[in-house]
């Protein structure tokens, strides 16, 4: 016998099964004590702190405040400069920060900094600025300063340097240029003019055209974003779109999403500033003006969260960061933005101006009802019937006018407990 559920409730709570994870996000911001609302990166330790590299400062946070360390010229163990562009800790758990006023090394036990200079030797300056930076396994430390690679050897103090064939790009930018260590030891390295390899066997780099899906090829692509899925796919965000790596044709080819039906998205024309896969396979992209995106592998679905349709706190997205308990941080030019990724038993539906708002005709649930096809009826409280499509999400509206006598459906409305109600 087909159940009948009468419920009242001022939103609608949907098992999850066949809907997409939703977001829902908590801010940080200069009111909550970090030192600058433009966040640059974002790192965790192995001490599980969040630090936050901003344009004027670098940020701690401890799970409940922030410390800030900044520039002090009175104090020599003070970080060198307070834009931060990257973060990354050594084995010994020291961390890395390349600012805009060289690199430094943070001394965890001493809790101070170290200012590591050095001279490239080449007709322009790179070492100044420190757009990544990179920790090798063996204590070794890689500075992404295109078009030249720099090694510091820790044990031996000392650098090496390399240059690719890249042409110089002499303006400062405001924001990192990736750099990647690759499971075999390749180092992939992002810059204005294109993206190349570096192999510390040979000491020989290697360069990758960029193909469109038109067929054109691009070769001097602005990267600014490298990133390797848990599947081993090797994705590269550019000024232009989002591209991954095809080693069969060894070039980087655009890429191009199958979503339900015969719809197709692709990030054409989009600069996609930071990359992160989850560990259900969710690819999350950080775009420059059209805020966070999430392409769900189980279905297949895409969601744009931006600040016009849900909480996040700006819409460009400059860094991501997925940490041990599995939240997500999204840096913005706004602050902070975290969600909790971790699958929920129940999410919650409602009209609203979310991404996966339910086009209900309002929240106040008078009843509900499941027939045999799994479509779901949702009575609203004075307001009609929602026929939900648990499927596809597509929502159908009646009032009471268009249910009565119309044997389509086979139901009708009840006026006086405004509950659904079926005919046999």
């Amino acid at each position: 016998m087909k159940r009948i559920i009468g419920l009242l409730f001022f939103s609608l709570l949907l098992f999850s099964s066949g809907y997409s994870q939703l977001y829902n996000f908590t801010n940080y911001s200069i009111n909550g004590g970090l030192s600058q609302s433009v966040v640059n990166c974002l790192f965790q330790d192995s001490k599980g702190y969040i630090w936050i590299g901003t344009q004027n400062g670098l940020n701690r946070f401890n799970g409940e405040s922030f410390d800030v360390y900044s520039y002090s010229p009175a104090d020599s163990f003070s970080i060198s400069n307070n834009w931060i562009y990257a973060i990354a800790e050594d084995s010994g758990g020291n961390l890395w920060v390349g600012t805009k006023g060289g690199l430094n090394k943070y001394l965890r036990n001493e809790n101070r900094f170290s200012r590591i200079s050095y001279q490239a030797g080449y007709n322009y300056d790179v070492t100044q600025y420190i757009y990544d930076i990179l920790c090798l396994k063996n204590g070794n430390v890689v500075i992404n300063t295109p078009p030249v690679v720099s090694v510091y050897d820790q044990a031996a103090e000392s650098f090496s340097h390399y240059q690719s064939k890249l042409e110089y790009d002499g303006a400062v930018k405001d924001v990192k240029i990736p750099i990647l260590e690759d499971v075999d030891g390749k180092i992939w390295i992002g810059s204005t003019r294109g993206i190349s390899a570096f192999s510390f066997q040979t000491k020989l780099f290697s360069y990758f055209s960029f193909r469109k899906k038109s067929g054109q090829f691009i070769d001097e692509s602005n990267v600014t974003a490298i990133y390797k899925d848990k599947k081993g796919k090797l994705w590269a965000g550019t000024t232009a779109g989002l591209y991954h790596f095809n080693s069969v044709t060894n070039q980087f080819e655009e890429a191009q999403f199958e979503l339900s039906g015969d719809e197709k998205f692709s990030f054409e024309n989009s600069c996609i500033r930071t990359i992160m896969d989850d560990k259900n396979g969710n690819l999350i992209v950080g775009t420059e003006g059209s805020g966070l995106y999430v392409l769900s592998q189980n279905p297949v679905a895409l969601q744009n969260y931006t600040s016009e349709n849900s909480e996040i706190g700006h819409n460009i997205i400059q860094s991501l960061l997925i940490d041990q308990s599995e939240n997500l941080w999204i840096g913005t030019l706004q602050g902070i933005s975290k969600t909790d990724l971790k699958k929920k038993k129940f999410n919650l539906y409602r009209r609203s101006n979310s991404p996966n708002s339910l086009n209900l005709l309002g929240n106040v649930i008078a009843s509900l009802y499941k027939d045999d096809d799994g479509i779901l009826w949702v009575g609203n409280w004075g307001q009609g019937l929602n026929r939900v499509n648990r499927k596809t999400g597509q929502v159908e509206h009646f009032s009471t006018q268009t249910l009565v006598g119309n044997a389509r459906w086979n139901l009708y409305l009840r006026q006086a407990g405004q509950s659904v109600c079926t005919m046999e």
